[in-house]
């Protein structure tokens, strides 16, 4: 990714307002008592069988899975500005420039999925999944259709995302 004096990336950056939203830095989800029940069983029943192997490390690492999921999976997500411009996508204030994206594709099936995928040409960045909110998935679509080439075949979530949504993780 190219590496710009702060000054002319933070004009960059004022410049992309084709599309400007807020968007959840990723989904919560509701959890009941049940889910909360189930999720100890199985801890509980994954260390005993990890203490009943001798395999202490794993006992170890389902605590701490445990854990986390406690206290980072309840909090709110913050949001994030969104900006989609001529020159590449600002997501929480860091620039994308579209020559060093790779493709996007938007799957749209509300009310349940409303999400633009963006894909970088380096193996070594993640996946971007960017909540739509109230924007309009066609003139987006269209817009990004002109710098960078779209994901046809993704007509649904990553099924990452599909397990991420049926485990409420």
């Amino acid at each position: 990714m190219r590496s710009f004096p702060p000054q002319v990336e933070e004009a960059v950056i004022a410049t992309q307002d084709r599309f400007v939203w807020e968007a959840p830095a990723y989904l919560k989800f509701e959890r009941g008592p049940g889910w909360y029940f189930v999720l100890a069983l199985v801890s509980v029943a994954l260390m005993a069988y990890a203490v009943w192997t001798a395999n202490f490390l794993f006992a170890f690492i389902i605590l701490l899975m445990g854990i986390l999921l406690l206290l980072v999976g309840n909090k709110d997500p913050q949001k994030v500005l969104v900006q989609v411009g001529d020159n590449g996508i600002v997501w929480n204030g860091k620039l994308m420039l579209y020559q060093d994206l790779d493709e996007f594709a938007i799957v749209y099936h509300p009310p349940v999925v409303k999400t633009l995928y963006i894909n970088a040409k380096s193996p070594f960045i993640p996946r971007l999944r960017v909540e739509l909110e109230s924007q309009d998935p066609i003139a987006l679509r269209s817009h990004l259709r002109q710098f960078l080439k779209e994901d046809m075949d993704l007509q649904s979530e990553y099924l990452s995302d599909i397990v991420a949504r049926l485990l409420r993780l």
